[in-house]
């Protein structure tokens, strides 16, 4: 059974790990370029022996009508392909085409296992460019026993000599950089149709000549079959998370307006941690992403770019500063969920916040997603000095 993409991306932001849902779209676009891949060659592949066949045919033909037939370069040329009106030499794109399927399949495995370390180990995830992840993400699951099926299926990939020819040959290609794709045809003489991946070895390991659309078929079948297979315990197991405990998706906002002769002015723009008994409710660092996943399961975030989050009681609106949470990542991080240490701070920290927000944010810009957020927006009329409250 196919992997059910929106309950996965649901699974991941309801236990405050979607930073790996970022993963798993790139996963579904390398898996797309490695189809295509595939389909291109064998498209291409059975092009260029039916332009061969066509041609013997018509060169058998001017044998029997005149007596002589002769083979030209422009005859070899029409297995040539136009893209977009530029000839390619099939035999160069069946080439380059085989090794970029290759590289989509390796990748596809890297980002697999780049979900499974973002959405099972959360906030003690290993850096994506560890180049020794899949080794220490085996160790680290094996921490915990509900891992133990994932474990195994992780474990038994890392042994099929699937996986091992997949890796050895896009480690070859791209450290040892000799071709090891032979595209050849004969007209006339015998019955040779030759697309084949040569014999090589690497890491001590001898690879058997491979019949390349057998093969990469084989491959194409696996990559999607392990990733199908993982991706299924994967989803079981994210309420499972090792750690995710810093980690604040809901956030409030208050938004003041004044209209004024017709036009809108913004006042300022608050955001809130709500906490039950006080800031020590909170670790002095929280990691925060602005989610929420609304009741027909569409789910609306976005990247929080605001230095300050204050900290009030639950239940009050503006008058029960306990705390504030400070960016401490910086603005063009590459972190998903964004930094914030936390420190007390006084109601009139928060008021002059208020007083100054015009003068401290008049050159930045205000994007935020209020369908991320739970909030008030409060329009002043200063014509008729009335008020209007939107939540």
């Amino acid at each position: 059974m196919a992997i059910n993409y929106k309950d996965l991306e649901k699974e991941l932001a309801q236990n405050k790990v979607y930073n790996a849902w970022q993963y798993v779209q790139s996963l579904n676009e390398t898996l797309m370029y490695m189809n295509v891949s595939y389909e291109m060659l064998k498209k291409v592949h059975e092009h260029r022996i039916a332009v061969l066949q066509q041609v013997q045919s018509e060169k058998f033909e001017e044998l029997k009508n005149v007596g002589k037939a002769s083979y030209k370069v422009s005859d070899m040329q029409r297995t040539n392909l136009d893209v977009g009106g530029y000839e390619l030499d099939d035999i160069i794109f069946l080439r380059k085409t085989a090794m970029e399927f290759f590289h989509y399949g390796r990748v596809s495995m890297d980002v697999l296992f780049q979900i499974i370390n973002a959405a099972l180990l959360g906030d003690e995830a290993f850096d994506v460019e560890d180049k020794g992840l899949l080794g220490k993400l085996l160790k680290k699951l094996n921490q915990k026993p509900e891992f133990s099926t994932l474990l195994q299926l992780m474990d038994a990939n890392k042994n099929d000599t699937r996986f091992q020819y997949l890796m050895a040959f896009d480690n070859y290609i791209k450290h040892i950089k000799t071709i090891l794709i032979s595209v050849k045809n004969s007209i006339f003489i015998g019955n040779q149709d030759v697309f084949k991946i040569n014999p090589f070895s690497y890491g001590g390991v001898d690879y058997n000549e491979e019949n390349a659309l057998d093969k990469i078929l084989e491959l194409r079948d696996y990559v999607e079959t392990t990733v199908d297979i993982l991706l299924q315990e994967l989803l079981n197991q994210i309420p499972n998370c090792i750690s995710n405990s810093q980690r604040i998706q809901e956030i409030h906002y208050k938004q003041v307006f004044t209209e004024k002769d017709g036009k809108t002015y913004v006042n300022y723009v608050a955001f809130f941690i709500d906490v039950p008994n006080g800031i020590a409710d909170l670790p002095t660092e929280i990691k925060v992403y602005p989610l929420i996943v609304k009741p027909n399961d569409e789910i609306y975030s976005f990247d929080f770019k605001f230095d300050k989050i204050f900290i009030r009681m639950a239940g009050t609106d503006e008058d029960n500063i306990v705390g504030v949470a400070t960016l401490k990542n910086g603005i063009n991080s590459n972190e998903f969920y964004r930094i914030y240490e936390v420190n007390a701070c006084r109601q009139i920290d928060y008021s002059l916040y208020i007083a100054t927000f015009g003068d401290t944010h008049q050159s930045q810009k205000l994007n935020m997603n209020i369908y991320a957020m739970d909030g008030v927006m409060l329009f002043i009329n200063e014509d008729t000095d009335n008020s209007q409250n939107e939540e």
